[in-house]
């Protein structure tokens, strides 16, 4: 594709991209006294619009919400390749998936765990739940729910439709960064796999469960294959940081395990790995023309929703400022 074509939409990204908050802001969020102050705060910006219909504090999410939706309403206008940046979006739909199938085996509403920000209404997602039929829906993710509707009823387990869409979501997402033809996406895709794998790795060993679960477990399409893991399946978590010191996240790995093995917690290692998949996106800003730019504010802004999330969460429960700054992602200017 001709670089002409990102032209008009980089230079948009570049726009948007000065509106982001800063350290400065974010810090200012952190040393508020009350979720009161930050949105008062949140006034000064872009969020200004989507601040001045909450009723109360409490409907943060929502502003959050509707700020990504527009976001990705954006870009899927802005963008020469939109099924690119539309991949991005159908997390939320696996999300809704996911939500309405257990809801729906275990007789519960559970409609304020569902997200408006996919690409297919809530209500039509329940349309289909209802009626078990997935026509409508890509093939990947159709025969993966027709697997899990016709595997559930002989084995009633809520992880195998984590699990099963979960798969599909990440060969689907992968597929369409090869098939565009799209380097950047296409590492940055199989590195999150990656990373994604180690940790499911960990918590497998850790709830004994054998090397026929991990392989239900794993991903495709990483760099590292199911075969690695399964060569390492009854090692020490030691030798898994020295097979993986050579990698690009290998510094990640060495650090979240190390932490793990003290504390019995991912949480750390969640955390770098969501920092060191950023990063890839934060590439973003050093290239003139490209997919590039526009998945990094894209990445950005989801980023900037998870922090407003967090600091409005511990200002909600008194949560020491210390504490909240410890937990909170990196930015993207």
């Amino acid at each position: 594709m001709s670089e002409n074509k990102y032209l008009y939409s980089v230079t948009r990204i570049r726009a948007l991209e000065t509106k982001l908050l800063d350290k400065a802001k974010i810090e200012r969020m952190i040393e508020a006294r009350n979720a009161d102050e930050i949105i008062k705060i949140l006034y000064e910006t872009e969020y200004a619009n989507s601040i001045s219909e909450m009723k109360s504090v409490e409907d943060y999410e929502s502003v959050l919400s509707k700020e990504l939706s527009n976001t990705y309403k954006l870009l899927s206008e802005i963008s020469p390749v939109p099924e690119l940046t539309n991949l991005f979006q159908l997390r939320y739909d696996i999300h809704n998936l996911k939500t309405l199938l257990k809801s729906s085996y275990l007789d519960e509403e559970n409609d304020e765990l569902l997200s408006e920000i996919g690409t297919i209404p809530i209500q039509q997602l329940k349309g289909m739940i209802k009626e078990k039929v997935f026509s409508d829906l890509d093939p990947l993710v159709r025969e993966s729910l027709e697997e899990v509707v016709g595997e559930f009823t002989v084995n009633p387990d809520p992880q195998l439709i984590d699990v099963t869409l979960d798969k599909a979501l990440y060969k689907l997402m992968y597929k369409a960064a090869k098939d565009n033809k799209s380097s950047f996406l296409t590492d940055y895709i199989s590195t999150q796999i990656d990373l994604i794998n180690i940790k499911s790795l960990i918590r497998v060993k850790s709830m004994g469960y054998g090397r026929e679960f991990l392989k239900k477990v794993i991903l495709e399409n990483g760099k590292l294959d199911y075969a690695f893991f399964s060569d390492i399946f009854d090692e020490s978590l030691e030798t898994l940081i020295d097979r993986l010191a050579y990698k690009d996240y290998g510094k990640v790995v060495e650090e979240g395990i190390t932490n793990y093995i003290k504390t019995k917690s991912l949480t750390k290692f969640e955390k770098l790995s969501d920092d060191f998949i950023f990063e890839l996106a934060k590439k973003g800003k050093f290239v003139a023309f490209g997919i590039e730019p526009l998945i990094g504010y894209l990445m950005a802004k989801e980023n900037e929703t998870k922090i407003i999330r967090m600091i409005m969460v511990g200002k909600i429960n008194e949560i020491p400022n210390e504490l909240i700054r410890e937990r909170l992602r990196d930015v993207y200017v």
